[in-house]
């Protein structure tokens, strides 16, 4: 589906070239000539942004955008301002108003296209910050943020270092706010000892790629990709403005250095990237929340039985075996009759804690049920997994296991029913038997439990080999 654009001038030649230059680039465009036509039809057609000259129909651009910001519908719309000239007290003052960016009259269709790229990509990025914290919502995961703000912290980079000191100096370094000169190596390798919000970078004219490399690489980094990126331009240059967008630019001044729109672009992404990090946080507590016991900490059923059958197609690849071990808590109602389900969920915690501790790095434990338990043991003989599961039964039944305070150590046992899974190419057929052999690998090891159950528990049982 193309991206829509609301045109808004009361100019009828100024829309039709408009309209010619965005519908030959892809994008669907509708128009309005004036305030209250533009309103309604932000609220009608939900463009994607708003493309409007700075006195549409003669009112106050200030005025227009208002009218765009005080309606809950259309408040978060992009709208860029286009201006006769550049005017920098004229451009501030629209910014401030809630513009999304001002480009001087008549622009040019590079230039509007690669800033409606930036903005595009931005907005997306943010919706689905948004959806993701909805859906933790939703699911009981995501919690009201907090009101505290921790300072915000600020990178210049500049071809030269006195340049970086004197824009330091004009923004100035309050309580709310650390502004640093810095370099590329310095932020990349963090040896400034810094995790800025927003990298400012000066984009020499005569020599500008260096610059837009940097950009490309701080937007690619793992430690600074989500950080605002602001590129400030040594002459208004279309080729290197519509090059710092697309390589990873939020924000670009084109006409240089000017102290009050740079804390105002460093304010506005800071606030932007503050909002997304705590969305991606909670979206990854969410994600962790779906696939981990909360009592344990352990994986959970959900995660464990797709990981199996990942783990046997892996395995029958490399022709290697797998094994896996059901686990039972021996008489575990007793525990919770008699010392409480306080005390049970201490000792479910504290064994989990033990299991963990006992196996290898490259193992998995997940509680499938109430005192129920599965390690699954890639590349695992059968000997293997027998000598294991016989130091896990001798280890947890020796484990003194506080309870509370008040308490003795109780002493706890487990039943444990293992099954292996030798080497065998017939699971690279489809991922349908993968899933099949797990769920009869699952029955195998569930078997030797109940056997182990039946003979007199804190006892390993091993069922019977499969075929090779």
């Amino acid at each position: 589906m193309p991206r829509k654009v609301l045109i808004v001038d009361d100019i009828a030649t100024n829309r039709i070239v408009l309209n010619v230059k965005l519908s030959s680039a892809g994008y669907e465009v509708v128009q309005a000539t004036n305030v209250a036509e533009a309103v309604t039809l932000a609220r009608q057609d939900r463009p994607d942004l708003v493309l409007a000259t700075a006195r549409p129909d003669k009112i106050s651009p200030t005025h227009f955008l208002e009218a765009f910001t005080s309606d809950p519908k259309t408040a978060k719309l992009p709208v860029i301002m286009l201006m006769e000239g550049y005017n920098p007290a004229a451009r501030l003052a629209l910014l401030k108003a809630g513009a999304a960016d001002v480009m001087c009259q008549p622009t040019k269709v590079a230039s509007l296209l690669a800033r409606f790229r930036s903005i595009l990509r931005s907005h997306d990025s943010s919706e689905e910050a948004l959806l993701a914290e909805r859906i933790s919502q939703s699911l009981g995961f995501c919690e009201t943020p907090s009101s505290f703000a921790p300072p915000s912290c600020t990178a210049l980079i500049t071809p030269k270092s006195t340049r970086a000191k004197a824009w330091c100096a004009g923004l100035g370094s309050g309580n709310s706010n650390t502004v640093f000169a810095s370099t590329d190596s310095e932020i990349l390798n963090q040896t400034s000892g810094y995790n800025p919000d927003v990298i400012v970078v000066e984009l020499a004219a005569q020599t500008p790629e260096e610059g837009l490399c940097l950009l490309a690489d701080l937007r690619a980094h793992p430690r600074t990709r989500h950080a605002g990126l602001i590129a400030v331009l040594s002459e208004p240059v279309e080729a290197l403005y519509c090059n710092a967008l697309d390589r990873g630019a939020d924000e670009v001044l084109p006409h240089g250095y000017c102290a009050q729109e740079l804390a105002l672009r460093i304010d506005e992404l800071t606030v932007r990237k503050r909002r997304n990090d705590h969305r991606r946080a909670h979206m990854h507590e969410g994600l962790r929340a779906a696939v981990r016991d909360a009592l344990t900490g352990l994986y959970n059923r959900r995660y464990a039985l797709p990981k199996l059958a990942n783990l046997l197609v892996q395995s029958a690849h490399e022709g290697q075996s797998c094994a896996v071990m059901a686990l039972d808590v021996d008489h575990f109602k007793r525990v919770n009759d008699v010392l409480g389900h306080n005390a049970g969920d201490v000792a479910l915690v504290t064994l989990s804690g033990l299991l963990e501790a006992h196996i290898r790095p490259g193992d998995l434990v997940a509680r499938i049920g109430g005192e129920e338990f599965l390690i699954i043991m890639p590349n695992t003989s059968h000997a293997q997994a027998q000598r294991t599961a016989t130091r896990l039964c001798s280890v947890i039944a020796n484990h003194p296991f506080r309870l509370a305070t008040h308490l003795a150590p109780q002493h706890l046992t487990m039943s444990i029913g293992v099954a292996v899974q030798e080497a065998s190419r017939l699971l690279c057929e489809s991922p349908s038997a993968a899933d099949g052999l797990a769920d009869s690998l699952l029955e195998r090891a569930d078997a030797a439990l109940y056997r182990s159950k039946r003979h007199g528990r804190n006892q390993v049982t091993m069922s019977e080999r499969s075929a090779a």
